[in-house]
């Protein structure tokens, strides 16, 4: 489900900073490693660096929730905001089980990104009515929207996407370098195929006569 009908009425604003503590605070720098750091490297509520706990984690669902409510109408019955906060914060604590690095997720897209924690997390909306599942698959949507925007604004992010394709560019080159090399005609055969294509090149960019031409009577 496209995000639109809650992502339109959530702001930005209300939104950002609760994402925002599910994630540690990293300093600038490539973070190149061996392997690539999992997303479950990076979020807050577990490792060396946890400053939320599973409690935190809740709450922060349950203000999601109440802050989508608040934006505009209420999609869900009264006593279902609880299940859907519950089935949201499950879903959130998957993070912390996600075998993907953050350039990966950004490659997937939020829609299957959302998709990715659903199954990791089992499914938590399966036990939702439909109104309650429509209301958290959209609200998880937008948060992913949310969480993947984070990535790509995090410094490590934007410098190992650059080495990552500085890289590429570098092997492209090499390529070509090897094809160009084993391509290459023998002897003087690549001189005289050079000057041949050079002269062929000159003839077909060369002005049109301006001699005048005799009208047909």
């Amino acid at each position: 489900m496209e995000p639109t009908a809650i992502g339109t009425r959530l702001a930005s604003a209300a939104i950002a900073p609760l994402v925002k503590k599910l994630f540690v605070t990293e300093g600038p720098g490539a973070g190149l490693v061996d392997k690539p750091i999992r997303i479950s490297g990076h979020v807050s509520f577990k490792g060396e660096k946890r400053t939320l706990t599973a409690t935190d984690v809740r709450e922060l669902a349950a203000e999601l929730v109440k802050q989508a409510l608040r934006a505009g109408e209420h999609p869900i019955r009264a006593d279902e905001q609880q299940a859907v906060t519950d089935a949201l914060a499950d879903t959130l604590q998957a993070l912390g089980e996600l075998t993907i690095s953050d350039l990966d997720a950004v490659r997937l897209g939020h829609q299957a990104f959302a998709r990715d924690l659903r199954r990791v997390s089992d499914s938590p909306e399966r036990h939702l009515t439909d109104d309650g599942a429509y209301f958290y698959e959209a609200l998880l949507d937008t948060a992913c929207l949310h969480i993947l925007h984070f990535f790509t604004q995090r410094s490590t992010f934007v410098a190992h996407t650059l080495v990552r394709q500085t890289r590429a560019v570098d092997e492209l080159i090499l390529k070509v370098d090897e094809l160009m090399r084993r391509s290459t005609l023998p002897g003087g055969e690549e001189a005289a195929f050079e000057q041949a294509y050079l002269g062929r090149v000159q003839m077909a960019v060369r002005p049109p006569s301006t001699a005048t031409v005799a009208p047909v009577m």
